[in-house]
């Protein structure tokens, strides 16, 4: 299940640049160790074949049909259950239409469904049920998280007064026991069966499952029956559908038919945001050694998901993935996560399923990892370093701050929703199969990848059937290894000191493990002392070493000199916290020097904590500055480009300084790169120029507005406004009416006026505001967001109660069509705005979800915001 890496992401345009500032994705439960029974479940049956005939009611929100389930006994028994969530059970039959008794509770528990069979069957006989049903769960959108969730079950969506560009739409999401919300089955990840599936909607719509379109026919009444066949066995929560108005975008790729299902105002757009699929799925069987292993894939995207679903065969995709390619070439190293870690799971999921809940970082982990790899491949070893790696690493260290530790592979727990889900069978399991390539080296890395491929493709796999490949190929014992950072809790903390013998020519290193026991109240065992190869960098060389089990390693190696620069853990492969103290100079040569991208970075925030020390001197502060305008203007990667120039903009112009005065050679510097550089490097030099608010810039900004690269232009937009300059007002004015993708110049000039403060911006604003049909993302963001940037600009500008009866009236019409989406966008509106009649928006919320806990949190957090909000007026 790929994770919402993401519901973080969309919050802020500097935390999608910056991950190592990200924070965690999930709260995770605790955690409590039951019986293995429990965990496991004892399975009395092997589901073979299941064949689901619907047809979906948009009036009811449910779908209504029957489920033909074959089955093989495992033990003699005249009992079965099966797991249901809120279905209503019409009748259920024998394969030959006799009747059988059964009892369910309707409720979502495992095995609600008890099924007497007519006699006692013995193991291995073949038996045939049919289950007639109704759905009685909606899957609606969560409160909390508007720029979308995953839920349970079925979401159905139609266009409402507030969003009329809504498409009609409906989606199933395959997380772990969601299923079971919409068709009784079998929920255990090793229960491998194959499905046809059969649904009926009305004309034009569009229904995409698992494998193959076997089939559409088309009735009197104005409906049509789609009919779809997966024959290669999958696990029961890989199982979809999506129902839409698609057209088809088809690639080709070694056999391979790939369709791309696009709305069709969307088409253009879709070609060009999926564009590297097929090459990503020739990398992956390269990798792998084994070609896809299926006859078709499919993308589908839709509304209202927060990141994606990788189905078997058929990946549900968030439609905010699709832009025009202007905009989509920018945010490749993003997509290219969604789209890889979704194709990669056809191979590390579908094909070789998880046996276990338990084991379903094998799925997760191995597909986030070969997305990475994929992202190393097309974009460079520096970027996997600085954008996956860290951000694995960063978030692991958020996660066990906050006090959730877990080992990745979490044996007999409850909680299984939230271990099944966790950043510890995804992110952190991604990082110890980095940890695991860089142990064995890439030659060994790729054989082990092919071997554990070729030898369990097709059959569930656990987490000990990898440490047999992995010994298999390397001939060395890995069970330290796997207990170490699987099946245990922990990571090192070393404290590192160097010393240079000039007399031996040698340099001393003292590695000291210093981690405590955790005293939480973990059930997990922990590792008391960790040990593994490890490279240092000393200069323009590497060495290996062996950390040992134990408190203190020392290590003597050989310098002819003493040396400039020492690197502890070259390329920061292991999960750790390090304290390695170092001489000021010695911090200037890590940053500005060339070799290790995540050591300049860890050396460029240790300066940056020293430029904004107080004890600093004004000589060492001003080399730093230095240091900094030489990584800027140099040749280093560019993502560290960018980042060293948001950080330089943090200690020379913070938002305590609203008018900072640029040194000369500063300002060359950045004039060189807004008219050189690539076009991230370029909108934070055009950000930290405009944060002088200096006049004299402004036709360069103006210049900048017609820009090809939306993101330039919103920095120009922005610091063009910062000016205040007179021509500044028409320019803004004009860029609203630039074609652009989801209105990406409307936001962008939307945030120039407000910085501008020129009052005429507000019927600019309001007009904004007002408009329903315009395209926009929904990531609820002034980044993404026209109405908001709208409703921020407006405030600013003091003038929000020219639109609050525009919001309001859209608040009642949500209120009468009873959709919690357009209900909660409508209140972050009216919070936004801050207009004192909002105060009867949240009394009315607060009456009509007085009994749900979870809408009543997000009522309470934008009332807050609200209160806030009006205090500052």
């Amino acid at each position: 299940m790929i994770r919402p890496l993401i519901k973080k992401i969309w919050i802020g345009f500097v935390c999608l640049m910056w991950p190592a500032t990200m924070k965690p994705l999930h709260t995770q439960d605790s955690a409590t160790i039951i019986t293995p029974e429990r965990w496991a479940r004892i399975h009395k049956i092997d589901v073979q074949h299941v064949d689901l005939n619907l047809r979906l009611d948009w009036k009811t929100k449910s779908v209504e049909g029957y489920a033909t389930i074959i089955l093989q006994m495992r033990t003699a028994t005249d009992r079965i259950e099966l797991d249901g969530a809120f279905l209503t059970i019409h009748r259920v039959e024998a394969g030959d239409g006799t009747p059988l008794r059964y009892t369910y509770d309707g409720s979502d528990r495992d095995g609600a469904l008890q099924i007497q069979l007519d006699r006692t069957h013995g193991a291995g006989e073949i038996l045939t049920l049919n289950v007639f049903y109704k759905t009685g769960w909606v899957n609606y959108s969560d409160p909390n998280n508007l720029w979308g969730s995953n839920g349970k079950g079925i979401r159905f969506f139609e266009l409402t007064f507030s969003e009329p560009r809504r498409r009609k739409q409906a989606w199933s999401i395959s997380e772990y026991t969601s299923n079971r919300y919409w068709f009784p089955g079998h929920d255990t990840p090793s229960d491998l069966r194959t499905t046809t599936f059969s649904m009926r909607v009305d004309t034009p719509l569009t229904v995409i499952s698992n494998g193959t379109l076997l089939r559409t026919e088309d009735h009197s009444d104005g409906t049509r029956t789609f009919h779809w066949r997966m024959d290669t066995p999958y696990a029961n929560h890989r199982t979809s559908f999506v129902v839409g108005r698609y057209s088809i975008f088809r690639q080709m790729t070694d056999g391979v038919v790939i369709d791309n299902y696009s709305y069709p105002d969307e088409y253009d757009a879709t070609v060009a945001t999926v564009e590297r699929l097929p090459d990503m799925m020739r990398f992956y069987s390269e990798l792998t050694g084994q070609s896809y292993p299926f006859s078709q894939y499919a993308q589908v995207f839709v509304q209202d998901l927060p990141w994606g679903m990788e189905n078997a065969t058929a990946s549900t995709l968030t439609e905010n993935m699709v832009d025009d390619h202007p905009t989509h070439t920018e945010f490749l190293f993003l997509w290219d996560m969604l789209e890889g870690e979704a194709l990669a799971m056809q191979w590390f999921g579908s094909y070789v399923p998880a046996a276990s809940w338990e084991d379903i970082w094998l799925n997760r982990a191995f597909a986030r990892y070969l997305s990475c790899m994929y992202d190393e491949y097309k974009n460079g070893r520096d970027e996997f370093l600085l954008w996956q790696l860290a951000f694995q690493h960063n978030t692991y260290l958020s996660d066990w701050a906050s006090g959730t530790r877990l080992p990745v592979v979490a044996r007999r727990t409850a909680a299984e929703a939230s271990l099944v889900n966790g950043n510890h069978t995804y992110l952190h399991g991604a990082s110890v199969l980095h940890m695991l390539r860089k142990h064995v080296g890439e030659t060994a890395w790729k054989k082990i990848l092919q071997h554990y491929v070729l030898t369990y493709g097709g059959r569930p796999v656990q987490t000990e059937d990898l440490r047999r490949s992995v010994e298999a190929v390397t001939g060395e014992p890995m069970d330290w290894f796997f207990d170490q950072w699987l099946y245990r809790t922990g990571h090192p903390v070393f404290t590192v000191t160097k010393e240079y013998h000039p007399g031996e020519k040698t340099l001393t290193l003292t590695v000291r493990q210093t981690q405590s026991p955790d005293t939480t109240a973990s059930v997990f065992s922990q590792n008391r002392w960790f040990q593994g190869k490890m490279e240092i960098a000393v200069d323009d060389r590497i060495e290996t070493i062996w950390i040992k089990p134990q408190s203190e390693n020392v290590f003597r190696l050989a310098c002819e000199r003493a040396p400039r620069r020492v690197i502890f853990d070259y390329e920061g492969t292991w999960i750790k916290e390090v304290a390695f103290e170092k001489t000021f100079s010695e911090w200037i040569d890590q940053f500005t020097g060339d070799g290790d991208i995540l050591a300049r970075r860890d050396a460029m925030t240790r300066l940056s904590a020293m430029a904004s020390d107080s004890g600093t001197s004004l000589r060492d502060k001003q080399k730093i500055y230095a240091a900094f305008r030489t990584v800027i203007g140099g040749t280093a990667y560019w993502r560290l480009r960018y980042m060293a120039t948001l950080q330089l903009q943090s200690l020379i112009a913070p938002p305590s300084n609203p008018k900072p005065v640029l040194d000369n050679e500063t300002r060359r510097l950045l004039l060189t790169v807004i008219r050189r550089d690539s076009m991230w490097c370029k909108t934070a030099a055009i950000s930290l120029l405009g944060s002088t608010r200096d006049p004299s810039n402004a036709s360069l900004f103006i210049d900048l507005l017609r820009d090809p690269k939306d993101r330039v232009v919103n920095a120009a937009a922005i610091a063009l406004g910062k000016t205040k300059h007179p021509k500044a007002f028409d320019a803004l004015s004009e860029l609203t009416r630039r074609p652009s993708w989801k209105n990406q110049s409307l936001i962008s000039a939307l945030n120039g006026l407000r910085e501008l403060g020129d009052a005429r911006g507000a019927d600019i604003a309001v007009a904004a505001l007002s408009d329903r049909y315009a395209p926009r993302w929904t990531l609820v963001t002034p980044v993404w967001d026209f109405r908001i940037a709208a409703a921020q600009t407006l405030v600013t500008l003091g003038h929000s109660n020219k639109a609050y009866s525009i919001i309001a009236d859209r608040f009642q019409k949500a209120m009468e069509e009873n959709d919690i989406n357009d209900i909660l966008n409508n209140a972050l509106l009216i919070a936004t705005l801050a207009d004192p009649r909002g105060k009867e928006v949240f009394d009315a919320l607060k009456a009509k979800f007085k009994n749900d806990a979870n809408t009543i949190t997000a009522v309470t957090q934008y009332e807050n915001q609200f209160l806030e909000a009006l205090k500052k007026k």
